[in-house]
């Protein structure tokens, strides 16, 4: 494996986030030599990825998504609720066994009937399952309401430095988001908020735990959240105290409020029925996803292809390797079945595909580098002041 094809390959494995998908035709490890050199496997992920400043998967452009399943009352959290989905793992060992969705789950787009129901203003979008305060609420969102998009980065400390990406919309004064009690007959008042954060996590059965290498093999489904600021300022600062750095899109008014219908139109049509895979389906992919699909990006001019995602969108080189056969799947395969040479990690810290920051640069939309979330929460006096 000293070939320079074999050095790409390697790219492949060195490149890990923490959002997955996997496709039941396109397997990057044989499952075989998983479970057998599970630890043997782990290891030498963790040297490789040692190596890499951010981890935040994606292979190909392109994703097989799993075969949807009915809903379940046995998967219910609360009777209660209209929108619960009632989800089962569509696929992988846990296939036909409950998605733990009491507290992660995408988004379900209101009827004109249903948004009546709630008070909603007939030329607002309804969406429900928006996460608020450990609790799930109905949303009206005002037309052309998103003033701001910005690209977040949560960095948190791990044996394999990472990163979880996600978007920040934050609306007009006055066009804020109304987010209104979700269970019939609660006793809470509506909520107005001026952010909303659009996450892509993994999402394990119900008493299952996340796990690197278990993402490979479709151990878990995928959400596409909107998630109130509160509660994500919460969990990633001050539970976690992690860093979350900002930076501002540079998007027409007309592409900001693209780029938030199509990540609404995404969760609804995903549901709890695609499968996450550490490298080819994950938060970073799947934003880069909605971003490529509103701003109309490609990965060279007049191709009509999309970017190849490795970890991260890659560039027109990787995109080549693949257009003219140099990579392919089966390739993939066998490199990751073979033992892995450690000794080219140099080779990686030098020619390592573009990470997020840049992949913005590339589509040419990266802003302004804004304070962290951290300063901005501390200068604001907290308290829920920054929304």
């Amino acid at each position: 494996m000293n070939s320079p094809d074999g050095v790409i390959f390697m790219v492949i494995v060195a490149m890990m986030d923490f959002c997955y998908d996997r496709s039941n035709d396109v397997r990057f490890v044989r499952r075989a030599a998983y479970l057998k050199n599970r630890q043997i496997f782990r290891m030498k992920l963790l040297t490789l990825t040692s190596a890499i400043i951010l981890l935040t998967p994606g292979l190909s452009s392109r994703v097989v998504d799993a075969r949807p399943t009915l809903p379940d009352a046995n998967c219910r959290c609360d009777v209660n609720d209209r929108f619960d989905p009632q989800a089962k793992m569509p696929q992988g060992i846990h296939q036909g066994k409950c998605i733990n969705s009491c507290h992660q789950r995408s988004l379900r787009r209101l009827s004109a009937a249903e948004a009546a129901e709630y008070g909603i203003e007939p030329q607002a979008i309804a969406v429900a399952n928006v996460s608020h305060q450990n609790q799930f609420w109905v949303a009206q969102i005002l037309p052309n309401s998103v003033a701001e998009v910005i690209y977040q980065l949560e960095n948190f400390p791990s044996p394999i430095p990472a990163a979880h990406t996600q978007l920040r919309f934050r609306f007009s004064p006055g066009s804020e988001v109304l987010l209104i009690p979700q269970i019939p007959g609660s006793h809470q008042s509506p909520v107005k908020l001026q952010d909303l954060i659009f996450s892509v996590e993994a999402v394990a059965v119900v008493g299952g735990n996340f796990d690197l290498v278990a993402g490979f093999f479709d151990n878990f489904a995928i959400a596409y959240r909107l998630v109130s600021l509160e509660s994500r300022v919460q969990r990633m600062i001050i539970e976690d105290g992690h860093q979350v750095q900002q930076i501002q899109l540079n998007l027409t008014p007309a592409q900001k409020n693209q780029l938030l219908l199509n990540a609404i139109t995404k969760s609804q049509q995903a549901g709890l029925t695609q499968m996450y895979n550490t490298l080819n389906r994950n938060c970073t992919t799947e934003v880069f996803r909605i971003i490529d699909q509103t701003i109309g990006y490609h990965s060279a001019p007049n191709s009509g292809s999309q970017e190849i995602f490795i970890n991260a969108p890659t560039g027109e080189q990787i995109s080549m390797l693949f257009a003219n056969g140099i990579l392919n799947q089966q390739a993939i395969n066998q490199f990751l079945a073979d033992s892995l040479d450690a000794t080219q990690l140099q080779f990686l810290q030098e020619h390592i595909p573009t990470i997020s920051p840049t992949a913005l640069q590339r589509r040419g939309i990266k802003g302004m580098e804004l304070p962290d979330l951290n300063y901005e929460l501390q200068n604001t006096g907290g308290g829920g002041m920054i929304w």
